[in-house]
């Protein structure tokens, strides 16, 4: 894909951070600082409705908005990072102690959480990870490498 400040101004005008980021990331050759992004946004900008976007845009915390980020921010990151946050999880079942609060991995419908083995996935502080869909072999997996773990743990 290559940058058009046609498409950067679609993409300001509808809101659509990932877009703008990748548009960002695209124009500068490498992943976009935080300010690269807001004095882009506020140059290209036609309206003054879309320069006051420009700051949201730049500096809205991408961590907390899993909603609108999209699944993962940059469209190269996409499953990928999911993924990794579930082997992250997985690392930490390994490498710990197992107490009350371990969080296991359980499928939901659609996704791999990670969360406490009493609750399941009622548990309000679960950790959503990749889509099931795509990735069945590497959820299933990680739940066979976590059960075989504490099935040994419970067996010493």
């Amino acid at each position: 894909m290559k940058f058009t400040k046609t498409a950067f101004r679609a993409a300001l005008k509808a809101n659509d951070q990932t877009e703008i980021w990748h548009l960002t990331a695209v124009k500068l050759g490498r992943k976009p600082e935080r300010s690269e992004v807001l004095h882009l946004a506020e140059e290209l900008a036609t309206t003054n409705r879309d320069y006051k976007k420009a700051w949201t845009v730049a500096f809205r915390d991408n961590e907390c908005r899993r909603g609108a980020f999209k699944r993962g921010g940059f469209r190269q990151y996409d499953a990928f990072h999911y993924r990794s946050v579930a082997l992250k999880m997985l690392r930490r079942l390994l490498t710990e102690n197992p107490s009350n609060y371990t969080k296991v991995p359980v499928m939901g419908y659609t996704h791999l959480y990670f969360c406490y083995q009493s609750y399941g996935l009622d548990d309000y502080n679960k950790v959503c990870t990749c889509t099931i869909e795509g990735n069945e072999a590497f959820c299933e997996k990680v739940c066979e490498i976590a059960r075989r773990h504490l099935a040994k743990l419970k067996a010493a």
